[in-house]
């Protein structure tokens, strides 16, 4: 079978086993068949401990997670423990005028899905009362769940009233003392009581006071023209200082979420809403009464992957660098979306676990190889769930939305649904946020391509992407060769200066470099695609393009006093590292300026990471972007410097690792500040574009790359650093790619072990000096700075060669000393006729190995120069020589491991007698 039939029968394979799962994807992981990826026994090297990687999987082991920890409680609450040790009930009661009983409980992680408890026993305070109710709030930090109120009234509302309209009811706890109004007009208050409008959530609802209204309050009203003019009126603000029961997510925006009241009326099962993300549960009772509850957990409704479920693993021979890889890859599953959930059939991608419940092609950057490398089929489906519902929202002009679900509860304008037809729950309308992001999206889609190697999918798409670069094209100013400030509604307005922005949020005007080196990735991947499913004539001009680019933006864009890319031809000496973190990646940097470089980043280094660059900041205060630094990280491994990339790693991410963090959820985050930690509760706790390190730890350390599509064919070039070894396995359409190898630098060692499927090829680079010695297979490649075997060849403290499916033994050693060497010679017959040819055998004897040619003199005239075999061995025959006896010489100059010598013999000639 050739390997895109194999493709295309993979691929529908996994699309009806995946169909058929997505029915029953109910509170944990799609259930796939397959077989769990257990290295060979090749796939570790002896000096190596045994492989130990299933220990750092995040995922629950169960489909119901229970809480790990009691960490708060408040007011009357008896044996809060038993809901960690699950050996009884836990008893709430709250009296009239006092704190509401309250029960905070830890997860110790990030979790997705509804809370559920067995109700025990409620009782009211008196005979007849009504039932108490039991809020249930979630948040990702222990800060998070508790913050000061802080809403404003929606409603004009009259003196005299007891009950007040708020446009949130997030915050609110009852007998807290609130403030309607400011300053001297500002009327105190108790909360009696507070309902949301609907349902539940965060959203609008009413507060119950202990006391009438003495004054008016107003919602707020825009400036009317008058005669006579009106000035604007601001909503009367409600505010309290007592921290109230708060959930961190935006229900308004991805439609789950929010905050429970839960008021049953006997024992039974209680079960909350959806919570898209969170570690923290904290259950208050907010009405008088007394309630038992026990076993309260977490049906899981993320990916839930155990190690069995990991078709692609990484392991070092550093802890933290190890529980980086696997962060990332939990990050991922909290962002996956199950098929039937949120009342779409499929299943998709979002950025976060929680918050905009949508799909992003920024994060999809990461997020795609991420899924692939980590879940294999499954993450495949994933990301081709996520790049059809991009593809679904492509508008006429070819831009691809930023996201083709954010606007959640919008009217549906597009003709093909009817018009302003409500979209389905779950479904939002698409948000075209920047031209850059439409080329995220239209490398997303290649992405897939290249790492599924579906191509069915990669040819139906093909026109679709070559539209979204034509729109990305609109933005080239062709005189300059560099993207130019333009509309993105009207590339073509003389007058437009603002710019674009990126993932940063912040619009840059001027000529901004990041814009440029990404529109030539878009091209280069674009003229690779094209290549695998389109003309060669299209790639030709794709490559003609990003090649003009490329000399443009180091013409005009480098800043040679300084070393190193500007920001923008507006800011030429702001230092920003993902605009020369890119650069480095994609040779841009001048030879021999790499260092320059490298250096001049590290002006934005802090404790925490690297600040985006001086004077950069997105609108919330977020200074420390791990999406953006994934770049720069990317571009020291890209250039060799595998120190300055574990060091900014474990600033960036390490932090984030670290259980004793307060903001610490097992997963990465969206974005930091200057000082380590996050400037709003809705920053994401567990976001998907913050993965890169799972991404980089596979395919720069471990070293495993796809070429063509689905690795049909592949590269491995490891960056060992200061690890002593590395180990893992990447899925592809065709089988694994085993790979391990160990690393003892102050020896100058290095040996390494692949197995990959036999129908793939490709080229492999280890670590070696120019004189080292390379075996593959036991064959040396590389001798003495000489290639012997597999067009190998040596570059940038690498030897690279060429190599063919299965298995490969590679070993990388210093050259010896010198070794003595000597030649023994041998002429058989010692005695011949004038009319014929003796013999010749030689042997260079040395502890060392041998290895070129050797000279052969016959009475001081060189005859002939003999190539020695591996074995220090060469045979020849002499020429036909006059009669007498002749003196033979044979001349070894030696190599780099071994000294020179010669040998002597003497042969005699004798005419023919009779």
């Amino acid at each position: 079978m050739d390997m895109h039939a194999h493709s295309r029968a993979r691929h529908g394979g996994r699309l009806i086993a995946l169909a058929t799962t997505a029915a029953l994807a109910v509170g944990g992981a799609l259930v796939t068949s397959g077989t769990s990826l257990v290295p060979t026994a090749d796939a570790a090297t002896p000096a190596a401990p045994e492989a130990s990687w299933e220990k750092y999987v995040l995922g629950p082991d169960s489909p119901q997670v229970y809480p790990v920890a009691v960490t708060e409680t408040r007011g009357d609450v008896s044996r809060a423990a038993a809901l960690v040790e699950r050996n009884g009930g836990v008893t709430l009661t709250t009296r009239p005028g006092e704190t509401p009983a309250s029960v905070l409980v830890d997860f110790g992680q990030e979790m997705s899905g509804p809370l559920f408890a067995d109700l025990v026993r409620t009782t009211a305070p008196a005979s007849g009362g009504a039932n108490p109710t039991l809020q249930v709030a979630t948040g990702e930090a222990r800060s998070f769940i508790r913050r000061p109120l802080a809403t404003t009234i929606t409603a004009d509302t009259p003196t005299g009233a007891t009950t007040i309209p708020v446009a949130s009811t997030n915050n609110i706890e009852v007998n807290s003392t609130i403030v309607i109004g400011s300053g001297d007009s500002g009327q105190s208050r108790k909360v009696v009581a507070f309902a949301p409008t609907a349902g539940t959530g965060n959203g609008a609802g009413t507060i119950t006071l202990d006391a009438a209204l003495t004054a008016p309050v107003f919602r707020s009203a825009p400036a009317q023209p008058g005669p006579p003019p009106v000035p604007a009126v601001p909503a009367t603000p409600v505010t309290s200082s007592a921290e109230g029961p708060s959930s961190d997510e935006n229900p308004g925006q991805a439609l789950v979420g929010g905050n429970d009241l839960l008021t049953p009326t006997g024992p039974g099962r209680l079960d909350t809403g959806v919570h898209p993300g969170f570690r923290f549960a904290l259950l208050t009772l907010t009405t008088p009464g007394t309630m038992t509850i026990r076993d309260l957990g977490v049906d899981f409704q993320a990916y839930r992957a155990t190690a069995k479920d990991y078709k692609g693993w990484f392991e070092s021979s550093d802890d933290e660098l190890n529980r980086l890889w696997y962060a990332g890859a939990y990050t991922l599953q909290t962002n996956l979306k199950l098929p039937g959930l949120r009342g779409l059939p499929d299943g998709r991608i979002y950025d976060g676990a929680k918050r905009d419940g949508s799909i992003w092609t920024g994060d999809l950057i990461i997020q795609g190889p991420t899924a692939i490398n980590t879940l294999g089929d499954v993450g495949e489906q994933y990301v081709k769930w996520s790049l059809e519902e991009l593809l679904r929202e492509q508008r006429a002009d070819g831009h691809i939305p930023g996201s083709p679900d954010f606007n959640k509860g919008r009217l549906n304008t597009n003709p093909t649904s009817g018009p302003n037809a409500p979209y389905a729950v779950g479904q939002g309308a698409p948000l075209y946020y920047s031209v850059n992001y439409s080329g995220y999206g239209a490398r997303s889609i290649i992405d897939y391509y290249r790492y599924s190697g579906d191509d069915d999918y990669a040819r139906q798409t093909l026109a679709q992407v070559e539209k979204a670069v034509a729109y990305n094209q609109a933005f080239l100013d062709t005189d300059r060769n560099l993207i130019a400030p333009r509309n993105p509604s009207n590339p073509s307005d003389p007058n437009y200066t603002r710019g674009d922005r990126d993932y940063f949020q912040s619009y840059q005007p001027g000529y901004y470099t990041k814009y440029s080196i990404d529109y030539y990735i878009l091209l280069r991947e674009m003229a690779w695609y094209e290549r695998q499913v389109g003309t060669a004539a299209k790639a030709a001009e794709y490559d003609a393009t990003a090649d003009r680019i490329k000399q443009a933006v180091t013409s005009t864009l480098w800043n040679q006093k300084g070393g190193f890319f500007s920001l923008s031809d507006l800011k030429p000496d702001v230092i920003a590292g993902d605009v020369n973190g890119l650069a480095l990646q994609y040779g841009f940097v001048p030879k021999g300026q790499e260092p320059r470089v490298l250096e001049a980043l590290k002006v934005n280094w802090n404790p925490y990471g690297a600040t985006m660059g001086e004077g950069l900041i997105d609108p919330t205060g977020h200074t420390i972007e791990p999406f953006g630094i994934g770049m720069e990280t990317g571009g020291r491994l890209a250039v060799n410097d595998t120190a300055g990339a574990f060091d900014l790693m474990r600033r960036t991410w390490g932090t984030m690792i670290d259980p004793a963090n307060p903001l610490y959820t097992g997963a990465f985050w969206e974005f930091k500040n200057s000082t380590g930690g996050v400037n709003r509760t809705t920053a994401s706790l567990a976001h998907g574009w913050a993965a890169s390190p799972t991404v980089q730890l596979t395919e720069s350390v471990l070293g495993v790359r796809p070429v063509g599509p689905g690795y049909s064919t592949w590269t491995i070039k490891p960056h060992p650093g200061d690890l002593a070894f590395s180990r893992g396995v990447v899925p592809t359409e065709t089988g694994t790619i085993d790979t391990s190898w160990t690393s003892d630098k102050a020896a100058g060692t290095f040996e390494m072990k692949v197995t990959s499927p036999a129908s793939t090829s490709g080229t492999v680079a280890v670590p070696a000096n120019a004189d080292s010695v390379v075996r593959v297979n036991g064959q040396r490649v590389w001798v003495a700075g000489k290639s012997r075997a597999r067009n190998a060849t040596s570059a940038d403290g690498y030897v690279t060669f060429d190599a063919a499916g299965g298995a490969l033994d590679i070993s990388v050693s210093p050259q010896k000393k010198k070794a003595a060497t000597k030649v023994t010679v041998k002429v058989k017959p010692g005695k011949v006729l004038a009319s014929q040819r003796a013999s010749l055998r030689i042997k260079v004897r040395s502890t060392g190995e041998p290895s070129g040619k050797v000279k052969v003199r016959v009475d001081g005239r060189l005859v002939k120069r003999l190539e020695l075999d591996d074995s220090g061995r060469a045979t020849g025959r002499l020429p036909r020589l006059k009669s007498g006896k002749h003196k033979v010489v044979v001349i070894y100059s030696g190599d780099s491991a071994t000294t020179g010598s010669r040998g002597k013999a003497t042969v005699k000639v004798v005419r023919r007698t009779r």
